[in-house]
Parts: C-alpha cells; structure tokens; sequence
C-alpha cells in the first residue's frame, strides 16, 4: 500500500475505496460532486484510490484488526479478499457488525445466481466478470474451450495465460476451479497456464497473436471491450458462467445513519452506472448491465465461502497450482 493510504490508515477513516482501476477517475469526479467540501476541516476522512497493489497490501492490514473500531466504517474493495477470510470472519462479521446496504429490490438477473449475501453481513454492490479471450490462429484445429473444465483438457496445456505474478495467482479462478475440479483441476490447469500477466498485456498478446504468444487468455470482461470485432479473435461466455469476482462494501451497522448519504450514493444508480458502463455489472435495479444475452454468471456461492477457511485455501491451491506451471513433480 502506498506510504499516503498507510498514513492515513493511521487515522480515523470514515471511507476506504480501493476500486478496480477503470472505476476509480470517474467514481471519484461523481463522489466530489456529491460531496464538496466533505474532506475540508471538520468533514469526513474519505480515502479513495486504485490500483491492485494497494488490494493486495490491504489484505494485510485487514488480517491484523483485532478491534472493529479500527476498521473503517465503510471499506470498498475488490476480489475473494481477506475480509472473507475465516479469521475475519470469527472475530468481527460472525459478531453482527455488518449489514447489507444494497435494496431488498437487487437486480433480479444478478441476485438469480445467488449474488446476495443471505446472512446479510456483506454488500456487493458490483462485480468483476472473468470470461476468455482465444485467438484462432494460435489455436489452429484445436476446437476452443466451451466451459472451464474444457481448460483442463491436455490440448490446452500451456496455451493459456491467467492474472498473476510470483507464485500468486487470480485467487477468484483458483477457487473456482478447486470447487468444481478438485485439486486435480487445479494441477491441469498449472499446466495449461504458460503465462502469468496483468490483463492489459494478454489483451496485447491476442491483438499481436505471434508465436510465443497465449492461445487463450483468462481476462476480466471489461478488457474485451478492446478485443471486440478484432479478426480471428473470439471472446468466450463459458457455457458454466463467466467467473464472479465481486466488489464488495463493508458497512459498518454502527455508521448506519452518520454515513447515510454516502452509503445511499455508492449503492444508488449513478455508481450503479458507472460500474456497468465499464463493464462492471451493477446489482442496483435501475443501472444499464447490458450484458449479452443468453450468458450466465459462475459464483462461488456462499455456502462456499462458510465452510472454507478461504485464506489458508487460497495459499494451498496456490501451491499446489505453481507446482504444475513451473513443471514440479506433483
């Protein structure tokens, strides 16, 4: 996390923000005219920023609180992230100091798949939509993936790229892939990644389509928008759903009527909108999706994230994973 999050981390904070980077210039412009003045002497704290560096530092942070009053009152982050870890979990959320701001009148085509947290505890006001990306000529006679089991086949090894750097890889797919597939899947799939990138050079690497370039890439919906009508390139909605990588908002229930009108704004249909214009799709009933017909969504589910002590999971399949890319004996 950056030196000036950090620092101001060590003060009272009313709002962290930490949004997926396409979001965050335009959110904030929205948030400044709602809000003028709001950070002036005597308003609120209200730290809103981007980049998944500043996520993955947080994580940390998170892993440390040991009394609710250090946490922001609300916080705004992206992924399966350490506030769904089990630690989290038992020590703040299994206390009843969260609640779920979004409308009981969610968006229906997205609450269908179980979005909505039942217990009540977590808001997801938005969601990242992990989908593929094949470029046909790498690919040759071999038929394109139709689900994401297709991508544990052994034609496909080594002929994929997937977010990720180090031995830390897209924890969202990993999940996914273990819940379905096993640790079986997570080993096959090891071996079908060869790259592990930020999105914006798989979306390079598919334009550019040479040699030593991914025949399919594990990309979030929104870099498609750049891939669309390209020759020979084909984006893919798994028939099994695009993966759900939510964001989330944490709202304090003690924050209830002191941050009202900041709670109501992030889950009101101009943020709604701004999500979904940026491929983001919205839960707000009113907001614009525009998602392509007849495709479905991939979640983890809720019962899912109980019964996992997701942070420990995450580290094993992680292993277990960079085992596979690098070529280890498993």
């Amino acid at each position: 996390m950056s030196e000036q999050i950090t620092g101001e981390l060590n003060k009272k904070v009313d709002l962290l923000a930490l949004l997926p980077c396409p979001i965050k210039v335009p959110l904030q412009m929205e948030f400044e005219n709602y809000f003028k003045g709001l950070n002036q002497e005597g308003g609120l704290n209200c730290i809103i920023e981007a980049n998944a560096n500043n996520q993955l530092n947080y994580n940390k942070t998170v892993e440390e609180y040991t009394d609710v009053d250090e946490i922001p009152d609300i916080t705004i982050t992206s992924g399966v992230n350490s506030f769904y870890y089990k630690g989290f979990r038992d020590k703040f959320v299994s206390k009843g100091y969260f609640y779920d701001a979004t409308s009981d009148e969610s968006n229906s085509d997205l609450i269908k798949y179980g979005i909505k947290d039942p217990d009540g505890n977590y808001t997801i006001i938005s969601m990242n939509l992990l989908v593929l990306v094949v470029n046909l000529k790498l690919l040759g006679d071999i038929n394109p993936p139709a689900t994401w089991g297709d991508l544990l086949k052994p034609e496909f090894q080594n002929k994929v790229a997937l977010r990720g750097h180090d031995n830390s890889f897209c924890e969202t797919t990993l999940l996914t892939i273990y819940k379905n597939y096993g640790y079986e899947g997570i080993k096959q799939l090891g071996k079908a990644v060869r790259y592990g990138w930020h999105p914006s050079q798989m979306v390079k690497a598919a334009i550019r389509g040479g040699v030593d370039d991914p025949a399919i890439s594990i990309i979030p919906y929104f870099f498609t928008s750049t891939l669309k009508n390209k020759k020979g390139i084909q984006i893919i909605w798994p028939k099994d759903g695009a993966i759900v990588s939510p964001v989330t908002m944490m709202v304090k229930k003690s924050s209830k009527e002191r941050m009202e009108k900041i709670i109501n704004f992030f889950t009101g249909v101009e943020v709604g909108n701004i999500f979904s214009g940026a491929f983001f799709p919205s839960l707000n009933p009113k907001a614009n999706n525009e998602l392509p017909e007849d495709v479905s969504l991939n979640w983890l589910g809720w019962d899912f994230i109980k019964e996992n002590d997701l942070g420990e999971l995450i580290k094993e399949l992680n292993n277990v994973f960079f085992k596979a890319f690098r070529g280890d004996e498993l």
